[in-house]
């Protein structure tokens, strides 16, 4: 493995402790990335020395935690994000940062800031909200973090759901909201989207999604967060554009026609989908949409009764959409052709 390459493993490493904690040792690495001590160090010491990580303590007591170049707090109340954004934008561009030489950059950090803090403001509930901002020469990012009730509690109470993976699912479909009649839903839809990387954590859990891997995941936080921190990066080089993330619920040529892609991995705590009972809470709303992709990727064991409900029982009942099943292999296709 050239050391490039193992560089960029650890860093990956990195991010993903970070999206679990709050700080990091050269042993945390060490152990999850499977790389000696030594490397982990140096990755770490050369992240310091960026000014991406700011170093606590000494010797093999030492700890590293992001360190924000920009932090700031407000109250909640009567707070406007346009106003914040406003304020904020002035202070990044007065640094003359090259990575907003992007003409991508500035329309992502736009909307996905905006929408990330009126979130806060219409449902945490909460009394007070914090921004940090990352800056580095590889990427941008941001963090908006609240005092509030949770995100995923927020949604499982709403929706008087039985878990919060059940809320991170139900999240991840778009167009899910606890507030109708002020919300579409589509705001942490669009911008898990944008975002290079997304994390939204909240109680014991985080909803990561990161397409420089292209992958989705939830992990256990080490501990419970009060209220909710969502972060977004941003690279230097993205190719990402708002209306890439827009036309991902549209049809071309289709005016009028939304679609969404369902990955099932993320409505269970394993991955066997076996039940009924699974499916129709997969399927909860779904009929919002016109075009559903479900996506089986990672998903090892599936149950004849789990397809029959979605793709015979719901889409008998549900006409005007259609089911369309991706990434599932030999055992979904045979399974799917018995359903006809």
């Amino acid at each position: 493995m050239s050391k490039k390459i193992r560089t960029s493993k650890v860093a990956e490493v990195i991010d993903a402790l970070f999206s679990r904690q709050d700080t990091v040792t050269s042993g945390d690495v060490a152990r999850q990335g499977g790389v000696t001590r030594q490397a982990a160090h140096y990755q770490l010491r050369a992240m310091v020395e960026r000014g991406e990580l700011q170093p606590e303590g000494a010797g093999r007591g030492s700890r590293y935690r992001r360190k924000a170049l920009l932090r700031y707090h407000y109250p909640l109340a009567e707070l406007s994000e346009s106003d914040v954004w406003a304020s904020e934008k002035r202070d990044l561009t007065r640094r003359d940062l090259d990575i907003l030489d992007n003409p991508r950059i500035m329309p992502l950090l736009n909307f996905t800031f905006t929408e990330m803090v009126n979130n806060a403001i219409d449902h945490s509930k909460g009394s007070t909200l914090d921004v940090h901002w990352y800056l580095a020469s590889s990427h941008i990012a941001f963090e908006v973090v609240d005092d509030g009730i949770g995100a995923f509690t927020s949604m499982r109470v709403s929706r008087h759901l039985s878990s919060d993976f059940d809320a991170i699912g139900e999240i991840a479909k778009g167009k899910q909201t606890t507030a109708p009649d002020a919300h579409s839903g589509l705001g942490i839809y669009f911008t898990s989207r944008m975002a290079d990387r997304f994390v939204l954590s909240s109680g014991p859990l985080s909803w990561i999604v990161d397409h420089r891997i292209d992958d989705s995941a939830i992990e256990w936080l080490d501990a419970p967060r009060r209220g909710t921190l969502v972060r977004c990066e941003f690279d230097a080089d993205t190719v990402r554009t708002p209306i890439e993330a827009f036309n991902s619920m549209s049809v071309p040529d289709r005016p009028g026609v939304q679609r969404s892609t369902i990955r099932v991995s993320l409505f269970q705590r394993g991955d066997n989908f076996i039940s009924r009972t699974e499916a129709k809470r997969l399927a909860a709303e779904l009929d919002t949409f016109d075009i559903i992709e479900i996506d089986f990727t990672g998903v090892r064991q599936i149950g004849q009764g789990f397809i029959d409900e979605l793709f015979r029982v719901w889409q008998s009942d549900h006409p005007q959409s259609r089911l369309v099943a991706i990434n599932g292999g030999p055992v979904v296709d045979a399974l799917l052709r018995l359903t006809r």
